[in-house]
C-alpha cells in the first residue's frame, strides 16, 4: 500500500512540475512543517513530527499531496514509536459548492493500527463568500489491519464544520470538528477536533500552535478511548 502512495506521489509531483515548467503562472504551492508534539493519554510522550504539503490548482480543479509522520519517544521506554498519514486528495470546486474524492492511509502502531487503508467521496459548503465557515460530508471506506486481529472491512459517515477567522492580517485562527459514525453501528463513532492558531512571521514563514483532540468509544483492548496533542510548528511556504 506504501508502495501505491509513493508511485501516487512521484507521478503527481512530476506532472506538477512539468505544468509549471510550461507557465508563468503559480500553479504549484505548498509548505513544509517541522515540530515538537506533547501527548497526554495514560502515558506522556514527546513526538518529533514533520508535514509536508503539495497543492496544484488549476482553475477549479485541486490536487493535494499530504505527508504527516511523527517519531515518538515515551516515557520509560527506550524504542521509539512512529505513526504517519499520508493522503490525496482532488476537489472540484465553485463559489461555495465542492466535490471530493480522497485516498488515506494511516498507521500508528501506539493505537495497534498497522495500517488503514481509505477511499471517500463527499461535498462541502461555504455558507459565506469569504469561506470562513465549510459544512462538509463525505462518505469512507475503510480497510483496516489491526496487530493481533484479522483485517475489517467499515463504513463510515464522516461530517465537520471548519470555522476560520482572521484575528489580523498576520494571525489566523482555525477551529475544525468532525464526527465519524460507523454505519453498520451507530454507537461505534469517532470525535476529532483541532484548533490551530497561526501567525505569519514573513512572506515564506509562519509560526503555528495547534491542539488536537481524538476520541474512539470502541478503541483495541489497552488504548484509552480519547487523546489530546499540543503541537508547536515551524513551517515554510512555497
Amino acid at each position: 500500500m506504501k508502495k501505491k502512495i509513493l508511485v501516487l506521489f512521484l507521478l503527481c509531483t512530476s506532472f506538477c512540475f512539468a505544468q509549471k515548467s510550461n507557465s508563468k503562472k503559480k500553479y504549484l504551492s505548498g509548505n513544509f512543517d517541522l515540530g515538537l508534539n506533547f501527548t497526554k493519554n495514560t502515558e506522556e510522550t514527546f513526538q518529533l513530527n514533520s508535514i509536508f504539503d503539495l497543492n496544484y490548482k488549476l482553475k477549479n480543479h485541486t490536487l493535494t499531496l499530504n505527508n504527516n509522520i511523527a517519531f515518538i519517544s515515551k516515557t520509560g521506554q527506550e524504542e521509539l514509536l512512529n505513526k504517519g498519514k499520508q493522503d490525496l486528495k482532488y476537489e472540484l470546486t465553485s463559489k461555495n459548492l465542492n466535490i471530493r474524492f480522497l485516498i488515506q492511509n494511516l498507521y500508528d502502531i501506539d493505537k495497534k493500527i498497522k495500517n488503514r487503508f481509505t477511499t471517500g467521496v463527499g461535498v462541502s459548503y461555504n455558507l459565506f463568500d469569504k469561506k470562513s465557515v465549510n459544512l462538509g460530508i463525505t462518505i469512507q471506506r475503510e480497510k483496516e489491519n489491526v496487530l493481533g486481529r484479522d483485517e475489517k472491512l467499515q463504513k463510515r459517515l464522516n461530517s465537520n464544520i471548519l470555522f476560520t477567522k482572521k484575528i489580523k492580517e498576520s494571525i489566523a485562527v482555525t477551529l475544525k470538528n468532525s464526527y465519524q459514525p460507523n454505519l453498520d453501528s451507530f454507537g461505534d463513532f469517532r470525535w476529532i477536533s483541532n484548533l490551530s492558531v497561526r501567525l505569519n512571521l514573513s512572506t515564506q514563514f509562519l509560526l503555528s500552535i495547534n491542539t488536537n483532540f481524538n476520541y474512539d468509544s470502541e478503541p483495541e483492548t489497552g488504548v484509552p478511548e480519547s487523546d489530546y496533542q499540543l503541537i508547536n510548528n515551524l513551517s515554510y511556504s512555497f
